[in-house]
């Protein structure tokens, strides 16, 4: 059995998607589970100095993700 992942960078939306597949008749819908995690996104890395003197740092830009799992 393969489980099919949606996945949003909007919360509530999430949320509201996995109220709508949990209140659905089907016993493979109320199966569904939800999950959030970080992608690494396309913007340029930040700059980071951790002291006034110190060298600085380079950290990649990441933004959260949520998602909602589901039986197919």
């Amino acid at each position: 059995m393969g489980m099919e992942v949606v996945t949003t960078a909007d919360k509530s939306q999430r949320d509201r998607l996995f109220a709508d597949l949990r209140l659905n008749g089907n016993g493979l819908e109320r199966q569904v589970v939800k999950f959030s995690g970080n992608e690494l996104t396309d913007a340029a890395p930040r700059i980071v100095r951790y002291a006034p003197n110190a060298k600085p740092q380079y950290r990649p830009v990441y933004r959260s993700t949520w998602s909602v799992a589901y039986p197919q």
